[in-house]
């Protein structure tokens, strides 16, 4: 008899450290068990943004999955990222609707996964309401994205803000979403307990959280969080 449990969500959350800049913080995010790291490509107005060319001699120095963090709606330009860093995904962030997804999704070559960031109000803000989230990640199912960041939105954009969103709403959206979703936005070595009990999320994606300046990864905030996070995940007997 077929187990009642789906095997995506059986499966321990998957740890994203992003904002990687610089070699010894790809080498602690590797020590801890990550499973993917993240690089801002292009972004300006993210301090840890950082070229192509950076990007693509972290993505060759690495054991561990490189994702893109990408904010275009050009299918040109993201094609010319995938193709010069060959990651594992490229994660975009773009209100982009359903024409624009799918031709960026047949721009970027097949082997390259798209991840989408979808947005959430802050912690006790008024915003776009769970329903409205899963429309947009039904569309970016029928898009071909393989997977999505749900992550705190204001108006300079989603992410990038160290702020928590609603995680309640998060919760609802993971127990309906048709792809695998990664929480992100605000979370620490302190929090990250709360959020994978309160959300069930198939991943945590953290960045200034665990840093102690933009851009500079934080030895100890890295290991504590792994240690929570996967305390966590045993509570929920993943």
């Amino acid at each position: 008899m077929a187990p009642d449990t789906n095997p995506i969500e059986a499966a321990p959350p998957q740890l994203k450290v992003c904002g990687i800049t610089q070699l010894a913080d790809l080498h602690m995010v590797q020590q801890v068990g990550a499973a993917f790291f993240g690089c801002i490509v292009n972004i300006p107005r993210s301090p840890r943004t950082i070229t192509v060319a950076e990007t693509t001699a972290l993505g060759r120095a690495a054991r561990i999955s490189q994702v893109c963090v990408i904010e275009t709606d050009n299918p040109t330009e993201a094609a010319h990222i995938a193709l010069a860093c060959i990651p594992h995904a490229l994660q975009l962030h773009t209100d982009a609707g359903l024409e624009v997804l799918e031709a960026i999704r047949n721009t970027v070559p097949d082997g390259v996964e798209l991840w989408l960031a979808v947005g959430l109000p802050p912690r006790g803000e008024q915003g776009v309401d769970a329903e409205r989230a899963l429309d947009r990640i039904r569309q970016a199912a029928a898009a071909g994205i393989s997977r999505i960041v749900l992550d705190t939105a204001t108006r300079a954009g989603t992410g990038g803000t160290g702020t928590v969103s609603d995680w309640e709403a998060a919760a609802r959206i993971v127990q309906t979403a048709p792809l695998p979703v990664m929480l992100a936005g605000g979370i620490t070595p302190e929090n990250v307990a709360e959020a994978v009990l309160t959300v069930r999320p198939h991943g945590i994606d953290v960045s200034s959280g665990v840093e102690h300046s933009p851009g500079r990864k934080d030895p100890a905030k890295i290991a504590q969080l792994a240690i929570e996070l996967n305390r966590a995940a045993a509570q929920l007997g993943r």
